[in-house]
């Protein structure tokens, strides 16, 4: 067969008819039209390398690379293909031997990969060229490289992974799976290199529910724990589609949770104690910090009370220094009042019985002042009976009448003086006797006096004593009291400490609250 080198202008694609003699084709329109209308890029060159043929498909896919290309598309019919290998000769010498035939061949045309298929095409059993079938297989690359990529994570996951199609048969186990399923084998109902090929309906007691769950995609991505013997695994089932979007079977991811579910048993209890250990101790401190600070108001109020006690304290005990004094001075007064009452109880005495011996006196004069009235009262009858001797003597006796008369007036008067003298008499004698009764509730009076103002003395004296333990006492107290009020402002000061350490354990007793509402929180995350 002879390839024409004659190339229409304008048709970079133009076919020689020489190529399909000795075809089995009714007509060599036939192979033509396959060739032209074909969806795959076809490329054709002779044994001396230079390129034939290129059908429109190549053209047009060509086309999309012609910036990559080192000639244009429309001088690539007629060159030949050492313009698109860097080493020529390695290429000619693969052409030059149909033995290399067929032979698939990837190469870089700018960014783009090209696969090429290469045949080796006969005329009547002779070699006479090479037929190129290519296509632009970077995104198929692409994708080989993806599907590689998530093949190998499979595999190499540190998770657990397993497949199973719309049947429910099991049709993939990731080593991962495989490793932890060998460690809970015991517990399986079949061995784990029994596992692919079988139903996931052995897992479960509720078959037709789970089938029921997984036979709808809506019902993923789905989570579940199940008990496998005296373990728990923990799944999660999510749908895997093919690349028109369809469902296509459920993919689980798993884990034996035995030991995690039991932690978190343990967290939930740690948890709801730590909760009621919080608020306990919340309660604590707030009560605390409620009777530290009513300490500190009780201790700032004790420490100005106790100051103003301290001022009392030195108060009394000027107060009782100067009643020392004072009671000194009176010790002294109770004693001169004494000595005076004792002077005068004697002087009492004294006149009690000069009063005494007047009373004597006047009884005396009383009766002498009775003989005189006596003797009035006869010289009175006397000078009667000298006037009536008178009158009978007559004129001889009347010289002697008026004497008489003269003395019988004396006599009158002396008895009217000597009845004076008596009534005064009578009166001294009345007053004397008043006077020594006086007198001698004087005497008592200032003998009571006498023996109070001793009292008074015995008990000045003793309250001289105590007061000046009093005021030994007082000494000692204000000292005390200075010391008291230290240790009030002491105690205010610990209770104003106690009063932040109440707040700071609040405060600590809030972030263990917290801190028991995180962990609850993580264990629901950790559950979930």
């Amino acid at each position: 067969m002879e390839v024409s080198k004659k190339v229409k202008e304008g048709n970079s694609h133009s076919f020689d008819h020489n190529l399909l003699e000795g075809t089995n084709f009714s007509s060599t329109e036939e192979v033509l039209g396959l060739l032209e209308n074909s969806p795959i890029n076809i490329m054709y060159c002779g044994t001396d390398l230079v390129i034939k043929y290129l059908n429109p498909k190549s053209v047009e896919t060509l086309q999309q690379l012609e910036k990559y290309l080192p000639i244009s598309v429309s001088e690539i019919v007629g060159s030949k293909i050492d313009v698109f290998h860097k080493n020529p000769s390695y290429q000619q010498k693969i052409l030059a031997n149909d033995r290399n035939f067929p032979l698939r061949s990837t190469i870089s045309v700018g960014p783009e990969k090209l696969d090429l298929m290469v045949s080796a095409i006969y005329d009547q059993g002779k070699y006479t060229g090479a037929m190129v079938t290519w296509d632009i297989i970077t995104e198929k690359l692409k994708k080989d490289d993806e599907l590689a990529r998530i093949e190998s994570m499979m595999e190499n996951a540190p998770i657990n992974i397993m497949c199973a199609d719309l049947n429910g048969v099991i049709q993939y186990m990731n080593p991962a799976s495989i490793r932890t399923l060998k460690e809970i084998e015991s517990d399986l109902p079949c061995p784990v290199d029994k596992i692919v090929g079988n139903t996931y309906d052995q897992f479960h007691k509720n078959q037709a529910n789970v089938r029921k769950i997984l036979a709808n995609e809506s019902n993923l991505p789905h989570k579940a724990v199940i008990k496998v013997g005296k373990n728990f695994l923990d799944l999660l089932v999510s749908p895997m589609k093919n690349k028109e979007g369809k469902y296509i079977g459920p993919m689980v991811t798993w884990e034996v949770v035995t030991e995690k579910l039991e932690i978190i048993r343990t967290l939930e209890s740690t948890s709801s104690q730590l909760s009621a250990s919080a608020e306990e101790l919340s309660a604590t401190a707030t009560e605390m910090a409620r009777n530290a600070d009513k300490t500190s108001a009780q201790s700032n109020s004790a420490s100005a009370n106790s100051e103003e006690v301290s001022k009392g304290v030195q108060a009394v005990a000027t107060n009782t220094e100067e009643m020392a004094a004072s009671i000194k001075e009176i010790a002294k007064s109770s004693a001169e009042a004494s000595e005076i009452s004792k002077s005068a109880m004697k002087r009492a005495e004294e006149t009690n019985t000069t009063i005494t011996q007047l009373g004597d006196a006047s009884l005396e004069i009383g009766n002498v002042i009775k003989v005189i009235s006596s003797i009035a009262q006869q010289t009175n009858l006397l000078a009667l009976n000298a006037t009536i001797e008178a009158a009978r003597a007559g004129d001889a006796g009347k010289g002697f009448a008026v004497v008489a008369n003269e003395v019988k007036e004396l006599a009158k008067q002396t008895a009217q003086a000597t009845e004076d003298i008596t009534n005064k008499i009578n009166n001294i004698q009345d007053s004397s006797s008043s006077a020594v009764t006086a007198i001698a509730g004087i005497a008592k009076v200032i003998e009571e006096v006498n023996n109070i103002a001793i009292s008074i003395a015995a008990a000045v004296e003793e309250q001289a004593a105590t007061t000046n333990e009093v005021s030994r006492v007082v000494q000692e107290s204000n000292v005390g009291v200075e010391g008291i009020a230290n240790t009030v402002r002491e105690v205010a000061e610990a209770a104003k400490q106690s009063s932040e350490g109440a707040n700071q354990t609040l405060d600590a007793a809030k972030g263990l609250a917290n801190l028991a509402t995180s962990l609850r929180d993580l264990v629901e995350r950790v559950k979930n």
